[in-house]
């Protein structure tokens, strides 16, 4: 019976062909984008599960205080000083290890260029069970020490046995190579973070900061620096509620200094969350949401095919009625539909699994990811997804075919009544409002993008041309010099100097106040140290006094000597200090409270507007802006007119010139905002892939309903021509009935895009005003586009002789 039920399902395949062609391709998108979508999520939820103790090992993060204004409830960073408080003061913690990263000048011999460099405690050998390929784990005992991973050893000597080989920093502190490991596979936390490079090929003792930037290797409350990691190993018995409770009784113990601190508490994350953490920071569930968004493109696909095959099965209703007259009982009829059923999911999913052998190679090249199908795990799965979307989606169009009695069947009522006409409706408007939601939901994201991106323009930053690394011992002596001979390039306008420049996520807090001793009134706020050309190099206007001046004592910083500084404040520092204008602030003296604890006289000599330096999703800050020589580390360059690629070579001509031991380090302003945006602007791309599939589901269901409905009523179309009404009185007639299930999916869509929307509106501080403007566009465009799908249908149905429409009995 099986084999006889398939020979008939393909006999009516090969007899609808373009039936067929579209519920086998509409299927097959579906089940595509769902495969694909439980695949990366299966794959991001499982990294690190490699390491033997990954069940074990825990990650301390910080929860965000709203003094932060980054939008974000959590970071996966803890400042490093809690990492020794765990150690000391947790005894059943089996190990701990903290990660801090900094780039430096990587020099063997005469070849030289910037490398990052992960330093981290020894314990994170003993956490992480790495392959080692030379030497051994104690090598991170060495305080002169170094471990390199195989892709380092590699690129820097082009062998791995390289133990006793010397290694230079910033061309001056000696390390030599105790070991060599293997490389850490991709599907780790240590490859796959979003906005920073992570990978661990150089590896360093924390001892060896100490040496290199007199780090105090107890750690500090101030760094929250992303990929600075606190690693916890937990003993088998322990598990992550207990070292939640332990933790927060510890931040209690030891609450981070000053006046408006920057994390509220500390929290604990299993390994496998790490390689989310920028996810996890902005509050979107990534993995859950890419499973979702596949899943509801499988249900639009799913629909879609049963309103089609709930068209195309109604022309069969003689064929239905010549069986069960010939003695075929209901559940024989059942049977062959769903073999039917079953056949196209299967070959749509046969395609399906086909297109990610071609998919899957290239998203890996593209976002440097290992993801694979292994069919021995996975092959269950696609089993059962496609028998479920088979039954599932053939079993309506079954049951109401195989429902009619013989003689109805042969009279072909079912085709011509409304039987099924409510369900029908049901599942296109379903389809839609899931569409809907998807364009809505892309409208805000985009528009609120585009906001971001237009803010960010406050700044000259396609103008800029910036130089990093210029903190180095060796560079700072030859500042002035590369200064000047910058600015004598014939399309330089000016060249600045700046601890950060825009759109860097740095966070350089301080404590101030208007008197010493009050502390009611502190408050907290960043500190910006510039060169007095950065207000010209950044058109920052002076709303009052003057600019800070490299000729006047009290302007330059000598962390060692100045006591008085003079200083340039924000209006928002202002605000925050009761001053009621720009002119009455100046010359009025206020007090910073230092890393060591002291209080330091500030005279502000000058005023700028508030601006938002850091941008995209933070919210504007109190800034003071001063001349501290020893913190500049970026260069500005203000380029115009020209050609941008020859005063690039200029510039790097100049570098070479006068830092030639030092590689030069540059990159546009426009990229530095592009690290963060780029990520907003790939999930809004992300989103609207799955809202364009869905969409297209949904009005090719819209397209076969529109058939099967216009078919139904040929008799209706011709009476009402022959009673006087036109063609185009019949298409808004026809229209206008296909429109009404999209209008209550509207009605549907648009208030669930409203609430999922502020998830993602509520990361900025600068978001837009009228999301309900943006939701109701999206819903005239929904609209219009399945106007535009039946319209040319129902004007051709319409425009029909109405004597052909009236002998159709």
């Amino acid at each position: 019976m099986f084999w006889n039920n398939l020979k008939i399902a393909l006999r009516n395949l090969r007899k609808n062909k373009l039936f067929a062609f579209i519920n086998v391709a509409g299927l097959a998108l579906g089940m595509t984008i769902y495969v694909l979508g439980g695949l990366i999520a299966d794959y991001e939820s499982t990294h690190d599960a490699f390491f033997a103790n990954s069940d074990r090992i825990y990650t301390v993060g910080s929860s965000a205080s709203p003094n932060l204004n980054m939008g974000i409830d959590k970071i996966n960073v803890a400042n490093s000083a809690y990492g020794p408080f765990i150690e000391a003061e947790l005894s059943d913690v089996e190990a701990v290890a903290r990660t801090l990263r900094y780039a430096y000048l990587v020099t063997m011999g005469a070849t030289g260029f910037y490398q990052t460099i992960t330093f981290a405690d020894p314990a994170l050998l003993d956490i992480f069970d790495f392959e080692f390929i030379e030497g051994d784990p104690g090598a991170l005992r060495d305080p002169m020490g170094l471990i390199l991973s195989r892709k380092a050893a590699i690129k820097y000597f082009g062998r791995t046995d390289v133990i006793g080989e010397v290694i230079t920093l910033d061309n001056q502190y000696d390390f030599n190579v105790m070991a060599v490991m293997d490389d850490v596979p991709q599907n780790s936390h240590f490859n796959s973070t979003l906005v920073i490079e992570t990978a661990l090929d150089v590896l360093a003792p924390m001892q060896a900061l100490s040496v290199l930037r007199n780090f105090d290797i107890s750690g500090d409350f101030n760094d929250l620096s992303m990929g600075n990691m606190t690693y916890v190993l937990l003993p088998e018995h322990l598990d992550k509620a207990w070292l939640e409770t332990q933790v927060d009784e510890l931040f209690e113990r030891h609450p981070p200094p000053g006046a408006e601190p920057l994390i509220d508490d500390l929290y604990v994350d299993p390994l496998q969350h790490a390689n989310l953490a920028i996810w996890d920071m902005m509050g979107i569930p990534v993995t859950t949401v890419v499973q979702l968004l596949g899943l509801l493109v499988l249900v639009i696909a799913g629909v879609n095919y049963t309103n089609l095959a709930t068209a195309q099965s109604l022309g069969r209703s003689r064929e239905v009625g010549m069986r069960k007259t010939m003695g075929a009982d209901r559940l024989q009829l059942l049977t062959q539909f769903l073999v039917e059923s079953l056949l196209i999911a299967t070959v749509a999913m046969v395609i399906a699994v086909a297109a990610l052998e071609l998919i899957i190679p290239a998203m890996n090249n593209m976002a440097n990811k290992v993801l694979r199908i292994d069919y021995l795990q996975t092959l269950p799965w696609l089993v059962a997804t496609t028998g479920f979307v088979g039954l599932l989606a053939g079993l309506y169009p079954a049951w109401l075919i195989t429902r009619a009695s013989p003689i109805d069947a042969l009279r072909d009522e079912a085709r011509k009544g409304k039987k099924g006409a409510t369900m029908r409706s049901v599942m296109i408007g379903a389809q839609f409002a899931i569409s809907a939601f998807m364009l809505a939901l892309v409208a805000i994201v985009y528009v609120q993008n585009q906001r971001v991106e237009e803010a960010s323009y406050i700044f000259p930053r396609s103008e800029i041309y910036t130089l990093d690394r210029l903190n180095a011992e060796d560079v700072r002596g030859r500042l002035d010099a590369l200064r000047h001979e910058l600015e004598a390039l014939p399309n330089v306008d000016s060249v600045a100097l700046s601890s950060q420049v825009p759109y860097e996520q740095n966070n350089n807090p301080f404590t101030l106040t208007g008197s010493p001793g009050d502390d009611a009134g502190k408050f907290s706020g960043n500190w910006l140290a510039i060169s007095p050309e950065f207000l010209e190099t950044y058109d920052v206007p002076l709303l009052a006094g003057r600019n800070l001046d490299r000729n006047i004592a009290n302007d330059r910083l000598e962390y060692d000597t100045t006591e008085t500084l003079n200083v340039l404040v924000n209006e928002l520092t202002l605000a925050k200090l009761g001053i009621g204008s720009p002119e009455e602030a100046l010359h009025r003296r206020i007090y910073d409270l230092d890393e060591e604890n002291t209080l330091r006289e500030l005279v502000i000599v000058g005023v700028v507007p508030t601006q938002n330096i850091t941008g995209l999703f933070n919210a504007d800050r109190p800034w003071i802006y001063r001349y501290a020589e020893p913190s500049l580390r970026i260069a500005s360059i203000r380029i115009s007119g020209g050609n941008m690629l020859a005063s690039v070579e200029a510039i790097e001509d100049v570098w070479k010139r006068v830092i030639p031991d030092y590689p030069m380090q540059g990159r546009f302003l426009d990229e530095t905002f592009d690290d963060v945006y780029n990520i907003l602007a790939g999930m809004n791309k992300a989103l609207a892939f799955f809202a364009f599939i869905a969409l297209t589901l949904a009005l090719i269901g819209l397209f076969g309903l529109a058939a099967f409905m216009a078919a139904q009523r040929t008799k209706e179309i011709g009476v009402r021509k022959v009673l006087g009404a036109n063609s185009a009185q019949i298409a808004r007639l026809l229209v206008w009935q296909f429109s009404k299930p999209v209008m209550w999916a509207l009605a549907v869509a648009l208030p669930a895009a409203y609430l999922a929307s502020n998830i993602y509106l509520d990361f900025f501080a600068d978001r837009i005003e009228s999301p309900l403007l943006i939701l109701a566009v999206a819903g005239a465009i929904a609209v219009m586009l399945a106007w535009s799908t039946v319209a040319g249908h129902a004007f051709r149905i319409a425009r029909a002789n109405p004597v052909l429409a009236l002998r159709y009995e």
